[in-house]
């Protein structure tokens, strides 16, 4: 007995007909921090470590500034259509609200940067 369990957008059942309660976009956005996070870690092998991750941190910022709100909109009719239906759990909750949480505070840490270092920004 092989069970795969696979985290997609799409549903099995029909041409690829995208689910409507997917987790892979919050999924997606909670893991977004880690990343680059990863991705400053990497910029010790570049040749000029703190321009690069000067740049990757002022460029993811600048991104989640852009994308947090549209998240918002997002999230908050994710949720309200799966609360209609019925289909909204207490993991479900969490990892919404872990998923706007995470990249939150990593605007508010870009935030207080710039504002505090703005002669170098």
């Amino acid at each position: 007995m092989d069970t795969k369990i696979t985290l997609s957008a799409t549903s099995e059942i029909g041409n690829q007909i995208p689910m409507k309660d997917s987790l892979l976009i919050p999924i997606i956005a909670l893991f977004y921090v880690p990343f680059v996070i990863f991705l400053l870690m990497l910029t010790r092998f570049s040749d000029d470590p703190f321009s690069v991750g000067f740049n990757i941190y002022l460029y993811s910022g600048m991104f989640l500034v852009i994308l947090l709100p549209i998240y918002t909109v997002y999230l908050i009719w994710n949720t309200w259509q799966r609360f209609k239906k019925g289909s909204i759990t207490y993991t479900v909750t969490i990892i919404h609200i872990l998923s706007f949480i995470v990249p939150f505070i990593w605007l508010l840490m870009f935030a207080w940067f710039t504002i505090n270092f703005n002669g170098i920004v």
